[in-house]
């Protein structure tokens, strides 16, 4: 099932109004004893799918849609794990909150253009572990390309879609 033009636009939108929650997350998250991390981790996973309906819990970090084409894993704040092209599986390219491919991972299993929105925090990086070019878009139009088995630093691109 593809995303409605209109869903995609009110995932573009919202992607403004999830980045408060986001980091209202993190204050809580850091502000409990044992097991405050899940929770923070489970209010930010309720918060997007609450922000993208459609989409289903799949694990204690990982929210999907479109029954697996679309899927995003979250990091706990403060605890970004690195990541490489390696995790972004083969024939897939990923969208991270992070710099150097850590933090959050918005996975696409599809080469249509999506948007990057779910993922609640600017595109820092992107992974291509796909045989084609990967390019990146903002609201002008694209901002830059991610050739096949690399990443790139995309933190000042102002990413809002990817697509190859």
């Amino acid at each position: 099932m593809k995303l409605p033009r209109i869903a995609i636009a009110a995932l573009i939108t919202a992607a403004a109004v999830l980045a408060p929650v986001s980091a209202a997350t993190a204050a809580t998250a850091g502000s409990g004893g044992a097991g405050s991390d899940a929770d923070g981790l489970q209010q930010q996973i309720d918060a997007v799918l609450a922000e993208f309906p459609g989409g289903v819990q799949t694990g204690p970090d990982e929210v999907s849609w479109q029954d697996g084409a679309v899927v995003l894993n979250l990091a706990p704040e403060g605890q970004l794990a690195a990541r490489s092209v390696g995790s972004c599986a083969t024939g897939a390219h990923c969208v991270y909150s992070g710099v150097g491919l850590s933090g959050s991972k918005l996975t696409f299993s599809t080469c249509s253009t999506q948007s990057v929105a779910p993922l609640g925090a600017p595109v820092a990086s992107i992974a291509n572990a796909r045989s084609v070019v990967v390019r990146a878009y903002n609201s002008v139009g694209v901002v830059g390309s991610v050739s096949a088995n690399s990443s790139a630093s995309t933190s000042s691109w102002g990413v809002t879609k990817v697509g190859c």
